[in-house]
């Protein structure tokens, strides 16, 4: 049986599991799951400590394309136990973006990897991040509830996932424990908290990324704010924006002539000039590209209906 394990003396049982899954050439795709601050990533790289203790925080992932720098690394290559924590994976990854490159490649990658005994670890809020697809391929799902302070332990309700696809669904089973002459079911895990350095490490890394995505966030509502701002010309009039084609064609059309542009743009003049006799009905002018900054040029035109 797939949820059967034998007891092993000085080593938790979910710990003997996994590495009996990596000793037969298999990987090990799993998801810690639970509300915010509730220990999830916690949980996690303590799980990961006592796979591997050589595990770093360099191991700890918040980008796709971090995962792809550390899976390609040599160092993780030569590793022994190879574990990648990506946490926060919602954040570039969406089921709801599921014809995104980014996830199309996600789900290439799980489907793939096998061979390379990688144990990659989720840690999310949700689980439907992901599309049905990469779902099919979780192992198993650790759901967060919650921490004791005073024991500084999370508990941890692990849950094998078994996908059936004569039915097209999803079982989920405990693990049993043989022991002497008993088979007990594992339903409840106390993780404790991982080693401080490890923690402190992640908590930076954390903070780099969130500071990051806070600033990119930022951009895009300025942007947002930015696009919905009227722009009155003196006379009273509000132009209308331009198209994508007609705002290209003006920004070349004010360092290059007709005939450069429409070589650049690789289309016929006559396309050239109806986009900029379209664009100086609506109020714009070449000029006006001409005397923007420099390194304003790749700004668009602020205007509104």
């Amino acid at each position: 049986m797939q949820n059967l394990i034998m007891y092993r003396e000085g080593q938790h049982s979910w710990i003997t599991w996994i590495k009996k899954r990596i000793a037969n050439n298999l990987n090990f795709i799993c998801l810690f799951q639970g509300a915010t601050g509730i220990g999830k990533t916690w949980s996690a790289i303590s799980m990961s400590y006592m796979l591997d203790n050589e595990f770093s925080s360099n191991q700890i992932v918040f980008e796709f394309k971090e995962l792809m720098d550390v899976i390609n690394s040599d160092w993780f290559k030569q590793k022994k136990i190879k574990i990648i924590i990506f946490d926060e994976p919602q954040i570039t990854i969406s089921n709801r973006n599921w014809q995104s490159t980014v996830n199309k490649m996600m789900n290439y990658l799980l489907s793939t990897f096998r061979h390379q005994n990688i144990i990659l670890i989720f840690c999310s809020p949700y689980r439907d991040f992901l599309d049905s697809q990469s779902m099919k391929l979780l192992h198993c799902v650790f759901e967060c509830e919650g921490i004791n302070k005073k024991t500084n332990m999370s508990r941890v309700r692990p849950k094998i996932q078994q996908y059936n696809s004569y039915m097209k669904k999803t079982y989920q089973h405990a693990l049993f424990v043989i022991k002497g002459k008993k088979t007990i079911p594992l339903r409840d895990w106390y993780v404790p908290k991982p080693p401080i350095h490890l923690v402190n490490e992640y908590e930076s890394k954390k903070t780099l990324f969130t500071d990051k995505l806070n600033q990119e966030i930022r951009r895009k509502v300025e942007e947002l704010t930015t696009v919905k701002k009227p722009m009155t010309l003196p006379n009273g009039f509000v132009r209308r924006p331009l198209t994508k084609k007609q705002e290209e064609v003006m920004r070349i059309l004010a360092y290059h002539t007709q005939e450069e542009t429409a070589k650049i743009l690789k289309v016929h003049q006559t396309a050239i000039h109806s986009s900029k006799e379209l664009a100086m009905k609506k109020g714009y002018t070449v000029e006006e590209f001409k005397e923007r900054d420099e390194k304003d040029i790749d700004k668009p035109i602020i205007s509104v209906v």
